[in-house]
């Protein structure tokens, strides 16, 4: 369990040195102050956390957020398009949409990815039926939205999450299908 919170804390200090910018004795007493705050806060947290990365898990993550920035590619373009040039015209359309995804990180992931993407916004998640209320600019979109890939990406992280919980070691840890600790 130690372990678990000096890889947190280390990750975290790590983290702070990089934004910070400057390695002098004030910022390296301030990071060291976040870092061990934001562990303390997160005590609750820390048994989620793996004490180790599969290949399989990064990679599935790895794809998810490469199809994540091709689509925020893609949509900022399109977006452009229709603001300048209104084509296609500015329609707004509320859709619904049920996704193949059984856990609440999944749902939450996939609602973030919807909202990051322009033209699209995650406006609720019902948690009994998973069902997502969507804002997307035109049809255009929206039709996007409902064919998306990375809903089978993040579909595929949660069965290897279902898939490592199976196998987790029964002692020393917290492995629970709606933690993100099945992510990594």
């Amino acid at each position: 369990m130690r372990r678990r919170y000096l890889v947190l804390f280390l990750m975290l200090f790590g983290f702070w040195l990089v934004i910070a910018g400057e390695a002098d004795w004030e910022h390296i007493l301030v990071g060291v102050l976040v870092a061990l705050v934001t562990v303390w806060l997160w005590r609750d947290l820390v048994p989620q956390i793996p004490l180790s990365c599969s290949a399989r898990g990064v990679l599935l993550f790895g794809q998810c957020l490469l199809t994540l920035v091709w689509s925020i590619i893609e949509s900022a373009i399109s977006v452009t398009r229709t603001v300048l040039f209104g084509n296609p015209p500015i329609e707004p359309v509320l859709l619904t949409v049920r996704p193949n995804l059984e856990t609440n990180w999944g749902r939450v992931f996939l609602a973030n990815c919807i909202t990051l993407t322009p033209g699209s916004v995650t406006i609720d998640i019902d948690p009994e039926t998973g069902v997502f209320i969507i804002h997307a600019l035109n049809p255009e979109i929206a039709e996007g939205l409902c064919s998306w890939r990375i809903i089978d990406e993040i579909r595929a992280l949660e069965l290897w999450g279902k898939e490592r919980a199976i196998y987790a070691p029964t002692a020393g840890g917290s492995y629970s299908l709606d933690s993100l600790g099945t992510l990594a």
